[in-house]
């Protein structure tokens, strides 16, 4: 083998090598926003005193599709919010947002643009509780809530004004002992085939509900106050 041949490999065999460390370092550290695929856990733990009103903050700010958020709260006061799409339209993602023990809960989704999206809030024990939908903007997306306690218990489902929202599916449940009063407001308009379905379920305390819908194509409207 001549010097010219030995040369020709050697400079062959560097190329391949640096397209092999490139592929590599754009599998594993460049992040891509377009198909992100990620899980996002969170779970503070129980340790909260009772003079810390807020003392499990929680603040997600989701850029990308199919991903998975799963915070879960218990303790003393809770708060959590998730942003998802603040630039562009997210879609095929999971939220689960579950609040346990004493004091105030709030839950907070933001879903300002995305496409089958899904979003069930769970808060349960004493202190009032507080859930919201907010800047819904985007079709097919599924939002489930359950709210039980000792407490006041209120949710929010509110459009981005001038939108219109296609398929979308809300549930809820509100109920618990005495004194839980329970409320819900839903501002849906531009809406296109909703299916939303209510239920307040305790008969001794204060219960009511209001529904600003204005429909393109109504859907499947249900409240049961019991």
């Amino acid at each position: 083998m001549n010097d010219w041949d030995e040369g020709n490999i050697k400079f062959v065999g560097a190329i391949v090598g640096l397209v092999i460390a490139w592929l590599l370092f754009s599998i594993f550290f460049i992040p891509n926003r377009a198909h992100a695929q990620a899980t996002i856990s969170v779970n503070p733990g129980t340790v909260a005193p009772a003079t810390a009103p807020n003392t499990n903050l929680v603040y997600v700010d989701q850029i990308g599709s199919n991903n998975t958020v799963v915070i879960g709260q218990d303790g003393t006061a809770h708060s959590a919010t998730v942003t998802m799409g603040k630039d562009t339209p997210v879609d095929n993602t999971y939220v689960n947002i579950t609040q346990q023990g004493t004091g105030a809960k709030t839950a907070t989704v933001d879903i300002p643009g995305g496409y089958n999206n899904s979003v069930v809030m769970f808060q349960d024990g004493s202190g009032n509780h507080t859930a919201s939908i907010q800047n819904l903007n985007g079709a097919a997306n599924n939002m489930n809530f359950s709210q039980t306690g000792a407490g006041n218990h209120s949710l929010t489902v509110t459009g981005v004004a001038g939108s219109t929202n296609s398929g979308d599916t809300v549930t809820a449940t509100q109920s618990g002992g005495a004194g839980a009063d329970k409320s819900f407001q839903l501002n849906l308009n531009g809406t296109s085939g909703a299916t939303v379905n209510i239920q307040q379920t305790n008969p001794t305390t204060p219960n009511s509900g209001s529904m600003s819908i204005q429909c393109v194509t109504c859907g499947t409207y249900n409240y049961t106050r019991q």
